[in-house]
């Protein structure tokens, strides 16, 4: 790629050496829904592991908008992170699709919505 012309919306290269990875100016987040929380009767009868119950960590319609596609926002489930942080930074990126997804908890799955919002 010659040096005096960059892809729309790529980050300048040399800022991002000289800044530091995380000093990128983020021109998008993410706003998280969650959608559904389930619970799995049937199969924690067969594989009974911890509460019996559906997630306690979240609740249906709780949102949580991302500051950067690194750090999950505050109160956010780490397990939750890992399983959606692929697709956030896509978001993050410009990837403008509403996606839906969920954490792979199979007793206690969490449903969620990702959604691209503009930076203020």
């Amino acid at each position: 790629m010659d040096n005096d012309i960059k892809a729309k919306n790529e980050p300048d290269l040399l800022s991002i050496e000289k800044d530091g990875i995380r000093n990128i100016q983020e021109k998008f987040r993410c706003k998280i829904t969650v959608l559904r929380k389930a619970f799995n009767e049937d199969l924690y009868r067969q594989y009974p592991y911890g509460a019996a119950s559906p997630c306690g960590r979240f609740e249906e319609g709780q949102v949580f908008i991302t500051d950067n596609r690194w750090d999950p926002p505050e109160g956010f489930c780490q397990w939750a992170w890992g399983d959606l942080r692929p697709m956030i930074q896509g978001i993050h990126g410009g990837h403008s699709v509403i996606l839906i997804s969920c954490c792979t908890d199979g007793l206690r799955p969490v449903t969620f919505k990702l959604e691209r919002i503009d930076a203020e």
